[in-house]
């Protein structure tokens, strides 16, 4: 009887996330509706474009292209980001077809969004928060009419969320492993994909908040005293040991080069680098807060979709609905009911307060970043932004995952302990 019942359980467990998952794949699969251009041509599909100018197609023509164009933002606007380069020059060199450079585009993006449930899975431990992340993924992630950066720009957001969730979960494991010399590889190998990520954009210094939280999250749920769980001086402990260090040298290594080094050093920095702070830096920040909300990007003609894609995405919206009223009653229950008899609400507050801290990172640093750009001062509003809005769509639906799941678990607790007593 007993695998019976966890037979059923794991069925609707996979038919939701089978469900929502294909709802989040026709949600991005809108991109195929798009063209080759991206924000300029450089960072725009050029088929042919190395045949013409080198005469052939090969892999050193292809690497000198994309070395041409990382040295010249080097040595001009110092700035360091030749993953993009690199990555571009091949796949603009080998996918020609506008259909082959559109797959690769939405295969990218739905890998970030597989990652991130993943993350918040290893997070949590709940099945029922990483599947609100995924519905919550379908409403905040917005295609615009601007800049947009989920199809242009050389797939350069998905890319650099790609490796940034993939050093998060490097870096978690780094915190869950108990023998130092295996932490500390793993902890090697975060740091240098973290190191690829920045090198893919450079927003992705200022993303190290999230390593830090996903290696706290590992450790506190590998500290069995409660009492190491709740000083600042054991979490700083806990940042200074040997299996994080990888990740500290990383970040504080790309900094001083780009920052310290190629940023004083360039010779031809625009108005867009220029970094400066104004009254009208608090409206730009406040006014990218809400970008990765639900609907909040909709223009007349948005919802013009086909009706093929309609009558599909409400057959799926169906059946993940349904199997989702039936997970709720499993697995919410379960961990309502885990959460009332552990013994452990202070480990579970610090997880809430790091978690909330990974959203909030990916959340903020958007407008922060714009709100110190001059150039963004008399253009940022409700209705423009610019490439770090991926990220705050990212972590807005982490946030609205976060908010709904403790709504249902404080709602099942009283019906838990009723039953219980």
């Amino acid at each position: 009887m007993k695998e019976v019942i966890t037979y059923f359980r794991l069925h609707r467990l996979l038919s939701t996330y089978i469900g929502l998952g294909t709802i989040w794949v026709i949600n991005v699969s809108s991109i195929f509706r798009s063209s080759w251009a991206g924000d300029d041509w450089p960072i725009s599909q050029t088929p042919f474009w190395i045949q013409w100018r080198y005469g052939a197609l090969t892999i050193w023509n292809i690497w000198t292209e994309a070395m041409f164009w990382n040295d010249q933002w080097m040595k001009g606007a110092g700035r360091f980001y030749p993953l993009t380069w690199i990555e571009s020059r091949f796949v603009f060199s080998y996918l020609m077809e506008l259909w082959q450079y559109k797959t690769y585009q939405i295969t990218m993006l739905i890998l970030a969004g597989i990652l991130l449930v993943v993350v918040c899975y290893l997070f949590s431990k709940s099945h029922s928060f990483s599947i609100l992340v995924l519905a919550s993924l379908s409403l905040t992630v917005q295609f615009r009419r601007d800049f947009d950066p989920h199809l242009a720009f050389a797939v350069m957001l998905p890319s650099l969320l790609i490796k940034i969730l993939l050093a998060v979960i490097l870096a978690y494991f780094a915190g869950a492993e108990r023998r130092k010399t295996v932490g500390t590889v793993l902890g090697f190998f975060a740091g240098v994909i973290f190191f690829a990520a920045m090198s893919t954009y450079e927003f992705g210094f200022l993303l190290f908040p999230m390593l830090v939280c996903s290696f706290l999250i590992a450790e506190i749920s590998n500290d069995r005293k409660l009492t190491n769980a709740s000083t600042l001086k054991i979490h700083v402990s806990r940042l200074l040991s040997i299996k994080f260090l990888p990740i500290v040298i990383s970040w504080i290594g790309y900094g001083l080069y780009v920052f310290a080094y190629l940023r004083p050093n360039a010779v031809a920095i625009s108005g867009s680098y220029v970094l400066g702070l104004s009254m009208s830096s608090f409206k730009v920040f406040f006014s990218q807060l809400i970008m990765g909300l639900p609907l909040v990007s909709l223009r007349q003609g948005d919802l013009s979709f086909s009706t093929l894609s309609l009558v599909i995405g409400a057959v799926f919206i169906l059946i993940a609905n349904l199997s989702f009223k039936q997970l709720f009653l499993v697995m919410q229950q379960k961990v309502a009911r885990d959460e009332i008899l552990s013994k452990e609400g202070d480990r579970d507050k610090f997880y809430s307060y790091f978690l909330l801290l990974f959203s909030l990172t990916m959340i903020l640093s958007p407008g922060l970043m714009m709100s110190m750009q001059p150039t963004w001062w008399n253009r940022a509003d409700f209705s423009h932004t610019y490439l770090g809005v991926m990220i705050t769509e990212f972590g807005t639906a982490v946030l609205i995952a976060y908010l709904l799941n403790r709504v249902v678990i404080n709602n099942l607790k009283p019906v838990i302990l009723k039953r219980k007593n």
